[in-house]
């Protein structure tokens, strides 16, 4: 059987907050490389409140896309 997102985030970010609904404008941008980033991301919250979110990977595949996508931006 197969984990469902907030669980992969809970074991992958324990003891962060996240969030299982992403950014639109960001699933928008991430579509538009040709990416389907729902059910591989969450959004994360930083431990300090002098950081914003950010979008986190939670799954193999989610991990991979940051990877192609940090080597299209670099």
């Amino acid at each position: 059987m197969s984990k469902t997102i907030t669980e992969l985030a809970r074991e992958t970010y324990p003891d962060r907050t996240f969030d299982t609904a992403l950014p639109q404008q960001w699933v928008n941008r991430m579509a538009d490389r040709g990416f389907d980033v729902r059910g591989h991301f969450v959004t994360l919250y930083p431990t300090s409140s002098m950081f914003g979110f950010y979008m986190a990977p939670v799954t193999p595949e989610g991990i991979e896309m940051a990877a192609r996508v940090a080597s299209m931006e670099a």
